[in-house]
């Protein structure tokens, strides 16, 4: 078969519709047996820019505003893949979930229809669920990602709520609505910081939003409550006031109680008191290690080690025999 060549030609500088970048360019001398994915991938998707904008020119709309904007974004997009097909072929990026669909429009678009009159129907794990398939069907539609954060957000899902809000930010960054949505979701996760950050986004994106000022301020009252409680629990654990472990093993209590605990750490955005909670939960578990970086992240939170920490590592070094340092 024979090598492919060197790529494309990119438009340029001096033609109307638009001038490509150069990483939009395939890889040059690669011969298609020996190519790997990244770099096939690379190849066909410069292919279809490159036919878009002969199709464009031949059909006498080279200089059409419409096409060269569709054609500006096709490179954007696939100047983003290159980049991502690079940043996976090094190992340095996860893929995201829904990679790897079958790309149908029209699916998607009855997916998120079907999703929507479950919402309003009240079933919101049917419509987390065709929104779902939405994305897979055609993820670079901003609208399935935020949809999708609604439901989530009724269902409790506060982190999968948060994440679909920043790839509908992603690909539409001036929507105050899923930025004030991203916020709330953030906000019931404790992270009142990067809470704040999207409320005063919806702010800019929309100055006259009643909602977006309210969550700001009650986003910042959190964070004022959040960290006086932090300093009461640091007092608190410095003065050693948490009752001693029980001398006895695991058993099916101390397993339930620290999926429990675990639980309520997630929720609440890893305060001092919950990460001991979940250090003791785990001594008693016999997951030392665990229960070491647990407390790691308890001294982080509290600025140092206090004497409840200290018990705990006590606790760690008596009852682990020496497994952990």
């Amino acid at each position: 078969m024979a090598a492919a060549s060197s790529g494309p030609a990119r438009p340029s500088a001096d033609r109307d519709i638009v001038e490509t970048s150069t990483t939009s360019a395939p890889p040059t001398g690669v011969g298609y047996k020996s190519a790997s994915e990244s770099d096939l991938g690379k190849v066909w998707r410069c292919e279809k820019v490159r036919d878009f904008e002969w199709r464009a020119r031949c059909l006498g709309l080279d200089k059409n505003p419409e096409a060269a904007e569709l054609l500006r974004r096709m490179l954007r997009c696939t100047e983003e893949l290159n980049e991502i097909g690079d940043a996976l072929a090094r190992g340095d990026a996860e893929p995201k979930w829904w990679l790897g669909g079958d790309y149908d429009a029209r699916r998607a678009e009855e997916c998120n229809d079907a999703g929507a009159e479950s919402f309003k129907a009240k079933r919101f794990g049917e419509a987390f669920d065709s929104f779902t398939e939405a994305i897979r069907s055609w993820p670079s539609r901003p609208v399935y990602h935020a949809n999708r954060a609604s439901a989530a957000l009724k269902l409790g899902r506060c982190e999968v709520a948060a994440a679909d809000c920043e790839e509908a930010l992603r690909l539409d960054p001036g929507s105050a609505k899923v930025a004030a949505r991203c916020a709330t979701a953030l906000q019931r996760l404790g992270r009142y910081e990067q809470a704040g950050e999207r409320w005063r986004q919806a702010l800019a994106c929309d100055p006259q939003s009643d909602k977006a000022a309210a969550g700001l301020r009650a986003c910042r009252e959190l964070e004022a409550q959040a960290e006086r409680k932090r300093v009461e629990e640091a007092e608190r654990s410095e003065a050693g006031e948490r009752t001693g472990l029980p001398i006895r093993g695991v058993d099916g209590d101390w397993g339930d109680r620290l999926y429990f605990l675990t639980e309520m750490l997630d929720r609440c955005g890893g305060q001092l008191s919950a990460l001991l909670s979940v250090a003791e939960a785990l001594i008693m578990c016999r997951r030392y290690p665990d229960a070491v970086r647990r407390l790691d992240e308890a001294e982080a939170t509290a600025g140092g080690s206090t004497s409840e920490i200290a018990y705990l590592r006590a606790e760690i070094a008596w009852r682990g025999n020496g497994d952990v340092e």
